[in-house]
Protein backbone atom coordinates (compact mmCIF):
# COMPACT_ATOMS: atom_id res chain seq x y z
CA UNK A 1 0.00 0.00 0.00
CA UNK A 2 1.47 3.37 -1.00
CA UNK A 3 1.59 6.41 1.27
CA UNK A 4 -1.57 8.01 -0.16
CA UNK A 5 -3.53 4.79 0.30
CA UNK A 6 -2.33 4.41 3.88
CA UNK A 7 -3.27 7.97 4.70
CA UNK A 8 -6.70 7.57 3.09
CA UNK A 9 -7.42 4.27 4.85
CA UNK A 10 -6.80 5.84 8.27
CA UNK A 11 -9.19 8.76 7.76
CA UNK A 12 -12.74 8.82 9.20
CA UNK A 13 -15.42 7.69 6.75
CA UNK A 14 -16.81 11.23 6.49
CA UNK A 15 -13.47 12.55 5.28
CA UNK A 16 -13.09 9.60 2.89
CA UNK A 17 -16.47 10.49 1.39
CA UNK A 18 -15.34 14.09 1.02
CA UNK A 19 -12.15 13.05 -0.78
CA UNK A 20 -14.07 10.68 -3.05
CA UNK A 21 -16.49 13.49 -3.93
CA UNK A 22 -13.64 15.95 -4.54
CA UNK A 23 -12.08 13.49 -6.96
CA UNK A 24 -15.47 12.90 -8.55
CA UNK A 25 -15.91 16.63 -9.04
CA UNK A 26 -12.59 16.88 -10.86
CA UNK A 27 -13.37 13.92 -13.12
CA UNK A 28 -16.83 15.34 -13.77
CA UNK A 29 -15.34 18.51 -15.27
CA UNK A 30 -12.98 16.44 -17.46
CA UNK A 31 -15.58 14.01 -18.82
CA UNK A 32 -18.71 16.13 -19.08
CA UNK A 33 -17.37 19.25 -20.76
CA UNK A 34 -18.44 21.00 -23.97
CA UNK A 35 -16.62 18.37 -26.06
CA UNK A 36 -18.78 15.70 -24.47
CA UNK A 37 -21.95 17.64 -25.25
CA UNK A 38 -20.86 17.91 -28.90
CA UNK A 39 -20.05 14.20 -29.06
CA UNK A 40 -23.43 13.26 -27.59
CA UNK A 41 -25.24 15.50 -30.08
CA UNK A 42 -23.29 13.84 -32.90
CA UNK A 43 -24.01 10.36 -31.52
CA UNK A 44 -27.73 11.01 -31.35
CA UNK A 45 -27.71 11.58 -35.11
CA UNK A 46 -25.02 9.17 -36.32
CA UNK A 47 -26.55 6.07 -34.68
CA UNK A 48 -29.33 6.27 -37.29
CA UNK A 49 -26.97 6.55 -40.27
CA UNK A 50 -26.86 3.84 -42.90
CA UNK A 51 -23.99 1.39 -43.05
CA UNK A 52 -22.60 3.29 -46.05
CA UNK A 53 -22.66 6.61 -44.18
CA UNK A 54 -20.95 5.09 -41.16
CA UNK A 55 -18.27 3.48 -43.32
CA UNK A 56 -17.58 6.80 -45.08
CA UNK A 57 -17.14 8.48 -41.70
CA UNK A 58 -14.76 5.74 -40.56
CA UNK A 59 -12.67 5.99 -43.72
CA UNK A 60 -12.35 9.75 -43.37
CA UNK A 61 -11.18 9.43 -39.75
CA UNK A 62 -8.84 6.59 -40.71
CA UNK A 63 -7.05 8.60 -43.40
CA UNK A 64 -6.32 11.40 -40.95
CA UNK A 65 -5.19 8.99 -38.24
CA UNK A 66 -2.88 6.98 -40.50
CA UNK A 67 -1.13 10.10 -41.77
CA UNK A 68 -0.72 11.32 -38.20
CA UNK A 69 0.71 7.96 -37.13
CA UNK A 70 3.14 7.89 -40.04
CA UNK A 71 4.31 11.46 -39.38
CA UNK A 72 4.57 11.43 -35.57
CA UNK A 73 4.64 7.85 -34.21
CA UNK A 74 8.11 6.23 -34.57
CA UNK A 75 6.77 2.67 -34.41
CA UNK A 76 4.36 3.15 -37.33
CA UNK A 77 6.73 5.28 -39.36
CA UNK A 78 9.36 2.53 -39.26
CA UNK A 79 6.83 -0.29 -39.73
CA UNK A 80 5.20 1.31 -42.77
CA UNK A 81 8.49 2.37 -44.35
CA UNK A 82 9.81 -1.15 -43.80
CA UNK A 83 6.94 -2.53 -45.90
CA UNK A 84 7.18 0.17 -48.54
CA UNK A 85 3.95 1.84 -47.44
CA UNK A 86 2.96 5.48 -47.19
CA UNK A 87 -0.27 7.07 -45.91
CA UNK A 88 -1.55 7.16 -49.50
CA UNK A 89 -1.62 3.34 -49.47
CA UNK A 90 -4.15 3.18 -46.60
CA UNK A 91 -7.15 5.35 -47.45
CA UNK A 92 -10.04 3.04 -46.57
CA UNK A 93 -10.57 0.31 -44.02
CA UNK A 94 -10.23 -2.20 -46.84
CA UNK A 95 -6.57 -1.19 -47.01
CA UNK A 96 -5.91 -1.96 -43.34
CA UNK A 97 -4.94 -5.54 -44.17
CA UNK A 98 -1.71 -4.14 -45.61
CA UNK A 99 -0.63 -3.59 -42.02
CA UNK A 100 0.15 -6.52 -39.71
CA UNK A 101 -1.89 -6.86 -36.50
CA UNK A 102 -0.53 -5.07 -33.44
CA UNK A 103 -0.27 -7.48 -30.49
CA UNK A 104 -0.11 -6.86 -26.75
CA UNK A 105 3.48 -8.08 -26.90
CA UNK A 106 4.19 -5.35 -29.47
CA UNK A 107 2.67 -2.71 -27.22
CA UNK A 108 4.46 -3.92 -24.10
CA UNK A 109 7.86 -3.87 -25.78
CA UNK A 110 7.40 -0.69 -27.86
CA UNK A 111 5.43 1.56 -25.54
CA UNK A 112 7.56 4.70 -25.90
CA UNK A 113 7.81 4.30 -29.68
CA UNK A 114 4.00 4.03 -29.98
CA UNK A 115 3.41 7.45 -28.41
CA UNK A 116 3.15 10.40 -30.76
CA UNK A 117 6.06 12.82 -30.63
CA UNK A 118 3.49 15.62 -30.63
CA UNK A 119 1.77 14.41 -27.45
CA UNK A 120 2.33 16.09 -24.09
CA UNK A 121 2.71 13.07 -21.82
CA UNK A 122 1.93 15.13 -18.75
CA UNK A 123 -1.60 15.60 -20.06
CA UNK A 124 -2.25 11.98 -21.04
CA UNK A 125 -4.22 9.39 -19.13
CA UNK A 126 -2.30 6.19 -18.42
CA UNK A 127 -4.29 3.00 -18.04
CA UNK A 128 -3.59 -0.69 -17.62
CA UNK A 129 -5.36 -3.54 -19.30
CA UNK A 130 -5.33 -7.23 -18.51
CA UNK A 131 -3.93 -8.99 -21.55
CA UNK A 132 -4.52 -12.53 -22.77
CA UNK A 133 -1.81 -13.66 -20.32
CA UNK A 134 -3.39 -11.82 -17.42
CA UNK A 135 -0.47 -9.39 -17.48
CA UNK A 136 -1.37 -5.68 -17.35
CA UNK A 137 -0.41 -3.73 -20.47
CA UNK A 138 0.08 0.04 -20.23
CA UNK A 139 -1.64 2.36 -22.72
CA UNK A 140 -2.09 6.13 -22.99
CA UNK A 141 -5.18 8.12 -23.99
CA UNK A 142 -5.67 11.74 -24.89
CA UNK A 143 -8.72 13.87 -24.14
CA UNK A 144 -10.41 12.92 -27.40
CA UNK A 145 -10.54 9.30 -26.26
CA UNK A 146 -11.92 10.28 -22.85
CA UNK A 147 -14.67 12.26 -24.56
CA UNK A 148 -15.72 9.57 -27.03
CA UNK A 149 -15.56 6.76 -24.49
CA UNK A 150 -17.73 8.66 -22.04
CA UNK A 151 -20.17 9.55 -24.81
CA UNK A 152 -20.35 5.89 -25.85
CA UNK A 153 -20.96 4.82 -22.27
CA UNK A 154 -23.80 7.26 -21.70
CA UNK A 155 -25.33 6.81 -25.14
CA UNK A 156 -25.93 3.13 -24.43
CA UNK A 157 -27.33 4.04 -21.02
CA UNK A 158 -29.77 6.34 -22.74
CA UNK A 159 -30.84 3.26 -24.69
CA UNK A 160 -32.00 1.95 -21.29
CA UNK A 161 -33.76 5.28 -20.57
CA UNK A 162 -31.21 6.11 -17.86
CA UNK A 163 -29.64 9.58 -17.78
CA UNK A 164 -26.60 10.86 -15.95
CA UNK A 165 -27.54 12.59 -12.70
CA UNK A 166 -30.03 10.00 -11.51
CA UNK A 167 -28.86 7.98 -8.46
CA UNK A 168 -26.99 4.77 -9.21
CA UNK A 169 -24.59 2.33 -7.57
CA UNK A 170 -21.31 0.91 -8.87
CA UNK A 171 -20.05 -2.54 -7.89
CA UNK A 172 -16.69 -2.47 -9.62
CA UNK A 173 -13.11 -2.48 -8.33
CA UNK A 174 -12.99 0.88 -6.60
CA UNK A 175 -10.39 0.91 -3.82
CA UNK A 176 -12.41 3.28 -1.64
CA UNK A 177 -13.19 0.94 1.27
CA UNK A 178 -10.11 -0.33 3.15
CA UNK A 179 -9.76 -4.10 2.81
CA UNK A 180 -9.27 -4.53 6.57
CA UNK A 181 -12.67 -2.97 7.33
CA UNK A 182 -15.01 -5.58 8.83
CA UNK A 183 -18.21 -3.61 9.47
CA UNK A 184 -20.40 -1.23 7.45
CA UNK A 185 -20.35 1.09 5.63
CA UNK A 186 -18.90 -0.97 2.76
CA UNK A 187 -19.44 1.91 0.35
CA UNK A 188 -18.44 5.51 -0.21
CA UNK A 189 -20.38 8.35 -1.81
CA UNK A 190 -19.40 10.23 -4.96
CA UNK A 191 -21.86 13.06 -4.40
CA UNK A 192 -21.30 15.07 -7.62
CA UNK A 193 -22.21 11.98 -9.64
CA UNK A 194 -25.05 10.85 -7.33
CA UNK A 195 -23.11 7.57 -7.28
CA UNK A 196 -22.77 5.02 -4.47
CA UNK A 197 -19.43 3.18 -4.77
CA UNK A 198 -19.91 -0.34 -3.39
CA UNK A 199 -16.94 -2.45 -2.32
CA UNK A 200 -16.47 -5.65 -4.32
CA UNK A 201 -14.05 -6.99 -1.68
CA UNK A 202 -16.58 -7.31 1.15
CA UNK A 203 -19.37 -9.27 -0.52
CA UNK A 204 -20.75 -11.93 1.82
CA UNK A 205 -24.18 -13.04 2.95
CA UNK A 206 -23.58 -11.30 6.28
CA UNK A 207 -22.74 -7.96 4.65
CA UNK A 208 -25.28 -7.83 1.83
CA UNK A 209 -28.22 -6.49 3.91
CA UNK A 210 -26.19 -3.37 4.67
CA UNK A 211 -25.47 -2.93 0.94
CA UNK A 212 -29.20 -3.06 0.15
CA UNK A 213 -30.05 -0.71 3.01
CA UNK A 214 -27.56 1.88 1.70
CA UNK A 215 -28.92 1.56 -1.84
CA UNK A 216 -32.43 2.10 -0.52
CA UNK A 217 -31.45 5.15 1.53
CA UNK A 218 -29.81 6.74 -1.53
CA UNK A 219 -32.76 5.95 -3.80
CA UNK A 220 -30.55 3.98 -6.19
CA UNK A 221 -32.28 3.39 -9.54
CA UNK A 222 -29.59 1.51 -11.48
CA UNK A 223 -26.53 -0.64 -10.87
CA UNK A 224 -23.32 -0.89 -12.88
CA UNK A 225 -21.18 -3.93 -12.13
CA UNK A 226 -19.07 -6.73 -13.47
CA UNK A 227 -21.24 -9.73 -14.32
CA UNK A 228 -19.50 -11.74 -11.60
CA UNK A 229 -20.02 -9.16 -8.83
CA UNK A 230 -23.65 -8.52 -9.80
CA UNK A 231 -24.21 -12.27 -9.88
CA UNK A 232 -22.66 -12.78 -6.44
CA UNK A 233 -24.81 -10.00 -5.01
CA UNK A 234 -27.93 -11.46 -6.64
CA UNK A 235 -27.22 -14.95 -5.31
CA UNK A 236 -26.75 -13.67 -1.77
CA UNK A 237 -30.02 -11.76 -2.17
CA UNK A 238 -31.70 -14.99 -3.24
CA UNK A 239 -30.44 -16.70 -0.11
CA UNK A 240 -31.86 -13.85 1.97
CA UNK A 241 -35.13 -13.82 0.04
CA UNK A 242 -34.45 -10.21 -0.94
CA UNK A 243 -35.39 -8.24 -4.04
CA UNK A 244 -34.36 -4.73 -5.01
CA UNK A 245 -36.26 -3.42 -8.05
CA UNK A 246 -34.17 -1.22 -10.35
CA UNK A 247 -34.77 0.38 -13.73
CA UNK A 248 -31.72 -1.36 -15.24
CA UNK A 249 -28.42 -3.12 -14.53
CA UNK A 250 -25.34 -2.36 -16.64
CA UNK A 251 -22.64 -5.02 -16.91
CA UNK A 252 -19.22 -4.84 -18.52
CA UNK A 253 -15.60 -6.11 -18.58
CA UNK A 254 -16.39 -9.83 -18.34
CA UNK A 255 -18.48 -12.33 -20.31
CA UNK A 256 -22.11 -12.22 -19.20
CA UNK A 257 -23.20 -15.84 -18.91
CA UNK A 258 -26.85 -16.79 -19.36
CA UNK A 259 -27.34 -18.03 -15.81
CA UNK A 260 -25.79 -14.81 -14.47
CA UNK A 261 -28.21 -12.68 -16.49
CA UNK A 262 -31.17 -14.73 -15.24
CA UNK A 263 -30.12 -14.45 -11.59
CA UNK A 264 -29.50 -10.69 -11.83
CA UNK A 265 -32.75 -9.95 -13.64
CA UNK A 266 -34.72 -12.06 -11.16
CA UNK A 267 -33.45 -10.25 -8.05
CA UNK A 268 -33.42 -6.71 -9.45
CA UNK A 269 -36.65 -7.10 -11.45
CA UNK A 270 -35.23 -5.36 -14.54
CA UNK A 271 -33.28 -5.95 -17.73
CA UNK A 272 -29.50 -6.29 -17.92
CA UNK A 273 -27.70 -4.17 -20.52
CA UNK A 274 -24.30 -5.59 -21.30
CA UNK A 275 -21.43 -3.58 -22.83
CA UNK A 276 -18.01 -4.51 -24.15
CA UNK A 277 -14.90 -2.34 -24.29
CA UNK A 278 -11.24 -2.33 -23.38
CA UNK A 279 -8.75 -0.15 -21.52
CA UNK A 280 -7.01 0.28 -24.88
CA UNK A 281 -10.11 2.17 -26.06
CA UNK A 282 -10.13 0.75 -29.59
CA UNK A 283 -13.75 -0.42 -29.79
CA UNK A 284 -17.01 -0.26 -27.89
CA UNK A 285 -20.25 -2.20 -28.19
CA UNK A 286 -23.39 -2.49 -26.11
CA UNK A 287 -26.93 -3.87 -26.02
CA UNK A 288 -29.97 -1.76 -26.75
CA UNK A 289 -33.43 -2.46 -25.35
CA UNK A 290 -34.01 -5.16 -27.98
CA UNK A 291 -31.16 -7.33 -26.57
CA UNK A 292 -30.42 -8.86 -29.98
CA UNK A 293 -26.63 -8.54 -29.58
CA UNK A 294 -24.06 -5.83 -29.03
CA UNK A 295 -24.30 -2.76 -31.26
CA UNK A 296 -20.78 -1.83 -32.39
CA UNK A 297 -20.22 1.90 -31.94
CA UNK A 298 -18.85 2.36 -35.44
CA UNK A 299 -17.97 6.02 -34.84
CA UNK A 300 -15.63 4.92 -32.05
CA UNK A 301 -13.43 2.56 -34.06
CA UNK A 302 -13.11 0.06 -36.90
CA UNK A 303 -13.71 -3.57 -35.98
CA UNK A 304 -12.35 -6.45 -38.08
CA UNK A 305 -13.06 -10.14 -37.50
CA UNK A 306 -10.40 -12.38 -39.03
CA UNK A 307 -9.47 -16.06 -39.10
CA UNK A 308 -6.16 -17.63 -38.02
CA UNK A 309 -4.62 -16.55 -41.34
CA UNK A 310 -5.71 -12.95 -40.92
CA UNK A 311 -8.47 -13.17 -43.55
CA UNK A 312 -11.93 -11.67 -42.94
CA UNK A 313 -14.47 -14.24 -41.76
CA UNK A 314 -17.95 -14.48 -43.32
CA UNK A 315 -20.88 -12.89 -41.53
CA UNK A 316 -22.09 -15.25 -38.82
CA UNK A 317 -18.68 -16.87 -38.38
CA UNK A 318 -16.52 -16.33 -35.32
CA UNK A 319 -13.25 -14.50 -35.84
CA UNK A 320 -10.44 -12.86 -33.88
CA UNK A 321 -11.16 -9.23 -33.01
CA UNK A 322 -8.83 -6.63 -34.53
CA UNK A 323 -9.75 -3.06 -33.72
CA UNK A 324 -8.54 0.39 -34.75
CA UNK A 325 -9.51 3.22 -32.43
CA UNK A 326 -10.32 6.36 -34.40
CA UNK A 327 -9.82 9.05 -31.72
CA UNK A 328 -6.52 8.40 -29.90
CA UNK A 329 -3.93 10.66 -31.50
CA UNK A 330 -1.57 10.36 -28.52
CA UNK A 331 -1.09 6.60 -28.96
CA UNK A 332 -2.78 5.29 -32.11
CA UNK A 333 -3.44 1.55 -32.14
CA UNK A 334 -3.99 0.24 -35.68
CA UNK A 335 -5.37 -3.28 -36.13
CA UNK A 336 -4.88 -3.99 -32.44
CA UNK A 337 -5.38 -7.64 -31.54
CA UNK A 338 -7.74 -7.47 -28.61
CA UNK A 339 -7.41 -11.17 -27.74
CA UNK A 340 -11.13 -11.93 -27.95
CA UNK A 341 -13.42 -13.49 -30.53
CA UNK A 342 -16.84 -12.54 -31.89
CA UNK A 343 -19.17 -12.80 -34.90
CA UNK A 344 -21.30 -10.27 -36.78
CA UNK A 345 -24.94 -11.31 -36.99
CA UNK A 346 -25.61 -9.67 -40.34
CA UNK A 347 -29.19 -8.97 -39.26
CA UNK A 348 -30.56 -5.44 -38.73
CA UNK A 349 -31.78 -4.67 -35.23
CA UNK A 350 -35.50 -3.94 -34.84
CA UNK A 351 -34.51 -0.71 -33.07
CA UNK A 352 -33.58 0.73 -36.48
CA UNK A 353 -30.02 1.82 -35.68
CA UNK A 354 -27.43 1.39 -38.41
CA UNK A 355 -24.80 0.12 -35.97
CA UNK A 356 -23.89 -3.50 -36.71
CA UNK A 357 -24.59 -6.24 -34.18
CA UNK A 358 -22.05 -8.55 -32.62
CA UNK A 359 -23.41 -11.95 -31.67
CA UNK A 360 -21.75 -12.03 -28.27
CA UNK A 361 -18.07 -11.67 -27.45
CA UNK A 362 -15.91 -14.52 -26.19
CA UNK A 363 -13.31 -13.40 -23.69
CA UNK A 364 -11.43 -15.47 -21.17
CA UNK A 365 -13.70 -17.17 -18.62
CA UNK A 366 -12.57 -16.74 -15.04
CA UNK A 367 -13.61 -18.29 -11.75
CA UNK A 368 -14.31 -16.47 -8.49
CA UNK A 369 -11.96 -16.74 -5.51
CA UNK A 370 -13.81 -17.85 -2.38
CA UNK A 371 -12.34 -16.70 0.93
CA UNK A 372 -12.55 -18.69 4.21
CA UNK A 373 -14.83 -16.00 5.71
CA UNK A 374 -17.31 -16.35 2.84
CA UNK A 375 -16.27 -13.29 0.84
CA UNK A 376 -16.01 -13.71 -2.93
CA UNK A 377 -13.34 -11.90 -4.96
CA UNK A 378 -13.41 -11.54 -8.75
CA UNK A 379 -10.44 -11.95 -11.07
CA UNK A 380 -10.47 -8.20 -11.79
CA UNK A 381 -9.94 -7.38 -8.12
CA UNK A 382 -7.19 -9.98 -7.87
CA UNK A 383 -5.26 -8.57 -10.85
CA UNK A 384 -5.01 -5.10 -9.30
CA UNK A 385 -2.33 -6.53 -7.01
CA UNK A 386 0.03 -6.77 -9.99
CA UNK A 387 -0.49 -3.26 -11.35
CA UNK A 388 2.83 -1.57 -12.08
CA UNK A 389 5.01 -4.56 -11.12
CA UNK A 390 7.68 -5.10 -13.79
CA UNK A 391 9.33 -8.30 -14.97
CA UNK A 392 6.22 -10.50 -15.23
CA UNK A 393 5.21 -12.19 -18.50
CA UNK A 394 2.29 -14.37 -17.33
CA UNK A 395 0.09 -14.58 -14.22
CA UNK A 396 -2.21 -17.27 -12.89
CA UNK A 397 -3.69 -18.04 -9.47
CA UNK A 398 -4.98 -21.50 -8.57
CA UNK A 399 -7.28 -22.17 -5.61
CA UNK A 400 -7.88 -25.80 -4.68
CA UNK A 401 -9.13 -25.05 -1.14
CA UNK A 402 -10.46 -21.82 0.35
CA UNK A 403 -7.49 -21.04 2.58
CA UNK A 404 -4.67 -21.53 0.08
CA UNK A 405 -3.77 -19.69 -3.12
CA UNK A 406 -0.99 -20.74 -5.48
CA UNK A 407 0.31 -17.81 -7.51
CA UNK A 408 2.08 -18.81 -10.71
CA UNK A 409 4.35 -16.23 -12.31
CA UNK A 410 6.34 -16.48 -15.51
CA UNK A 411 9.02 -13.83 -15.03
CA UNK A 412 11.88 -12.22 -16.91
CA UNK A 413 15.09 -10.48 -15.88
CA UNK A 414 13.19 -7.37 -14.75
CA UNK A 415 11.52 -9.22 -11.87
CA UNK A 416 13.12 -8.90 -8.44
CA UNK A 417 12.64 -9.04 -4.69
CA UNK A 418 11.00 -5.61 -4.57
CA UNK A 419 8.28 -6.66 -7.01
CA UNK A 420 7.59 -9.87 -5.10
CA UNK A 421 7.33 -8.00 -1.80
CA UNK A 422 4.85 -5.61 -3.39
CA UNK A 423 2.71 -8.48 -4.68
CA UNK A 424 2.75 -10.34 -1.36
CA UNK A 425 1.78 -7.19 0.54
CA UNK A 426 -1.08 -6.35 -1.81
CA UNK A 427 -2.46 -9.90 -1.81
CA UNK A 428 -2.23 -10.07 1.97
CA UNK A 429 -4.19 -6.82 2.22
CA UNK A 430 -6.90 -8.25 -0.03
CA UNK A 431 -7.18 -11.78 1.33
CA UNK A 432 -6.15 -11.47 4.98
CA UNK A 433 -4.02 -13.63 7.24
CA UNK A 434 -6.26 -16.72 6.97
CA UNK A 435 -5.12 -17.42 3.41
CA UNK A 436 -1.76 -19.08 2.73
CA UNK A 437 0.10 -17.82 -0.33
CA UNK A 438 2.44 -20.02 -2.35
CA UNK A 439 4.46 -18.85 -5.34
CA UNK A 440 5.54 -20.94 -8.31
CA UNK A 441 7.71 -19.82 -11.22
CA UNK A 442 7.08 -22.10 -14.23
CA UNK A 443 8.62 -21.46 -17.64
CA UNK A 444 5.16 -21.02 -19.16
CA UNK A 445 1.48 -21.37 -18.25
CA UNK A 446 -0.50 -23.64 -20.61
CA UNK A 447 -3.79 -22.73 -22.21
CA UNK A 448 -6.95 -24.79 -21.94
CA UNK A 449 -8.05 -27.29 -24.56
CA UNK A 450 -10.17 -24.49 -26.07
CA UNK A 451 -7.08 -22.31 -26.40
CA UNK A 452 -8.14 -19.98 -23.59
CA UNK A 453 -5.72 -18.54 -21.08
CA UNK A 454 -7.18 -18.49 -17.56
CA UNK A 455 -5.91 -16.09 -14.93
CA UNK A 456 -8.04 -17.49 -12.11
CA UNK A 457 -8.79 -21.20 -11.58
CA UNK A 458 -10.78 -22.14 -8.49
CA UNK A 459 -12.08 -25.57 -7.54
CA UNK A 460 -13.87 -24.12 -4.52
CA UNK A 461 -17.65 -24.25 -5.07
CA UNK A 462 -19.83 -21.20 -4.59
CA UNK A 463 -21.92 -21.55 -1.44
CA UNK A 464 -25.29 -19.79 -1.32
CA UNK A 465 -26.73 -20.77 2.07
CA UNK A 466 -28.05 -24.31 1.65
CA UNK A 467 -27.35 -24.30 -2.08
CA UNK A 468 -23.97 -25.00 -3.65
CA UNK A 469 -22.98 -24.48 -7.28
CA UNK A 470 -19.80 -25.11 -9.20
CA UNK A 471 -17.53 -22.15 -9.77
CA UNK A 472 -18.31 -20.02 -12.82
CA UNK A 473 -16.03 -21.56 -15.43
CA UNK A 474 -16.94 -25.15 -14.51
CA UNK A 475 -20.64 -24.28 -14.51
CA UNK A 476 -20.42 -22.44 -17.84
CA UNK A 477 -18.72 -25.48 -19.37
CA UNK A 478 -21.43 -27.82 -18.10
CA UNK A 479 -24.43 -25.79 -19.38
Amino acid sequence: MDLKSRLYSNLPVALQNRLVSMYGSRILSERFDSDYEKAMAFYEVSQWWSREELRAYQDERLRTLVKHAFDTVPYYHEAMRGQGLSPDDITTQGDLSKLPPLTKHDVRHNLDRLISTGADRRRLHKAYTSGSTGLPVAVYWDHGVTTMNNASLWRCRRWAQFEFGRPYASLLVYAVVPERQSSPPFWRLNAPWNQLLLSSLHLSVRNVPSYLEAMGERGVEALEAYPSTAYVLAQFMRELGAFFPLSCVFTTSEPLLDFQREAIEERFRCGVYDAYGQAERVMFSAECSEHRGHHVHEEYGITELVDSDGQPVPTGSVGRVLATGLHNYAMPLLRYEVGDAAAFTGEPCPCGRGLRLLDGVSTKAEDILVMPDGRMVTSTAFLRAFKGVVGIDQIQVVQRVADHLTVRLVTNSGYGDRGERTIRTRLRERFGEDVTLSFEFPETIPRTGRGKYRTVISDVPLQWGEATTANLYQRERSE
